[in-house]
């Protein structure tokens, strides 16, 4: 009888041990969610995939007279990004991701990092260096798309080719 109630016991205190730790691991990875202003990343996210929804105006060759219509679609998209991709929604999912891979030691480590100057700097200058890469992206990708497309048409080729003789 003793030996269960001590094995209890043990279970017991092990189980508080734990949630004590996975606490101050949550409560370090909301601090950490502040710190690196993930919320208003979000924003700059926002940004960037507007300027991009912009961008499809000219690849889809909308014609002054047809400006209308096409505010009225980007308007919709921009209104369900915003509600689908809020920070709300988005922000038990970064934690979870966060909890998922760094131990509550990397954790500390992080929040050392971004409290300090270095760390503040990069906060502040990265949504900046995200949109220029992002852009140096997308002009590669300008001349990357249409070689794919040709590739893709010619496999489409070759397997009708390959089809017919089979």
């Amino acid at each position: 009888m003793k030996i269960k109630t001590l094995a209890a016991l043990i279970l017991l205190s092990v189980s508080i041990s734990s949630n004590a730790q996975s606490d101050s691991k949550q409560a370090k990875l909301n601090e950490l969610v502040n710190v690196m202003n993930m919320d208003s990343m979000v924003e700059t996210m926002y940004v960037q995939m507007e300027a991009m929804m912009k961008n499809m105006s000219t690849q889809l060759g909308v014609q002054p007279s047809e400006q209308a219509i096409f505010d009225k679609y980007y308007q919709r998209m921009s209104e369900v990004m915003k509600e689908d991709m809020s920070w709300e929604k988005m922000k038990p999912g970064i934690v979870d991701i966060y909890t998922r891979n760094f131990s509550e030691e990397e954790i500390d480590d992080m929040l050392t990092f971004y409290k300090s100057e270095t760390g503040k700097s990069l906060l502040q200058k990265m949504p900046s260096v995200m949109q220029e890469s992002m852009q140096m992206s997308q002009s590669l990708m300008q001349t990357t798309v249409p070689k794919m497309q040709q590739i893709a048409q010619e496999l489409r080729q070759a397997l009708e080719e390959s089809r017919k003789t089979q």
